[in-house]
């Protein structure tokens, strides 16, 4: 009795364990990580705001293809829990329930595609440190983001092998589309990746499935903004100094209120697209505001 307690006990701490690995590979988890290394990144290397911003367009376009690609197969996710959450303690229950959840399609696994899409997309166009190490670090990443749908249950084996696989290609795509003359254009990533969005409220729209439908327009919304801004401000953009911390946690609080509104059904469909477009705005432009205003400071004190 002591053994089998022991065993479901450990058991139970894996699927803890993945539980917070999961949330590594969570759209939002993804983009704040994106957002803080493309204001902060120039503190370490001048090249870390241009990759950044192109992965970010990489971003969108991994979510947008899996968008159209789920909304087409419609593949419900697998009904089984590996163990019931009601039993742990406190706010954790509610935690583990939540990454536990069912809800929405299988195929392919979104996490495992987002994962491979921004860590493999970094791995590549990053120049900090040694590439071997930089892939090494995205590898193991990947593998473990999406292990951890496996072992959480909320995918089949093939959905994470089909995301790793996807997301993979989207990579190499993302790269190839970015390689400018001597800087990357994340402008042109943005494109295809608005052209997938679109494609992906198509497919939502004629499937019937709202929710996909949403985060559709979102993308779209999404890579309308950061196609904009990096068209029209890229080089500038790419040349500004590390936007100092409290304009960056203005700038996340402001535009991650603007995604959520978006996200969860708040401000509707077209609000849905005007929030995707304004809070990339706001996440790519912050450098641009930041110093606008020391200019206008500088000017009142002179």
């Amino acid at each position: 009795m002591g053994t089998a307690t022991l065993l479901i006990s450990g058991f139970e701490l894996a699927v803890i364990a993945f539980a917070f690995v999961t949330l590594l590979g969570d759209a939002w988890a993804l983009f704040v990580g994106l957002a803080v290394g493309y204001w902060l990144g120039p503190r370490f290397d001048a090249t870390t705001r241009p990759a950044a911003a192109t992965v970010i367009g990489v971003a969108t376009l991994a979510l947008a293809v899996v968008l159209a690609v789920k909304s087409s197969t419609a593949i419900p996710r697998p009904a089984a829990m590996p163990i019931d959450p009601a039993g742990l303690p406190g706010g954790l229950a509610g935690f583990v329930a939540g990454e536990l959840d069912s809800a929405g399609f299988s195929f392919p696994s979104g996490h495992a595609t987002g994962a491979t899409a921004v860590y493999g997309s970094l791995a590549v166009l990053l120049t900090i440190g040694r590439r071997r190490w930089r892939y090494l670090i995205a590898g193991t990443a990947i593998g473990l983001i999406s292990l951890s749908r496996v072992v959480l249950e909320v995918h089949y084996p093939r959905d994470s092998i089909a995301g790793i696989l996807l997301g993979g290609l989207l990579v190499a795509v993302g790269a190839a589309v970015a390689r400018g003359d001597d800087h990357l254009r994340a402008d042109r990533v943005f494109l295809l990746a608005g052209i997938a969005a679109g494609i992906g409220v198509v497919v939502a729209w004629v499937g019937g499935h709202a929710e996909e439908l949403r985060h559709g327009m979102i993308g779209v919304g999404t890579a309308l903004g950061g196609g904009g801004v990096w068209y029209r401000y890229g080089e500038q953009l790419a040349g500004e100094p590390a936007v100092s911390i409290p304009v960056a946690a203005g700038g996340l609080a402001v535009a991650g209120g603007v995604w959520i509104g978006a996200y969860e059904g708040v401000l509707g469909l077209a609000g849905a697209l005007v929030g995707g477009a304004v809070g990339t705005v706001i996440i790519l432009g912050l450098p641009l505001i930041e110093q606008w205003r020391k200019k206008d400071r500088n000017a009142e004190s002179a």
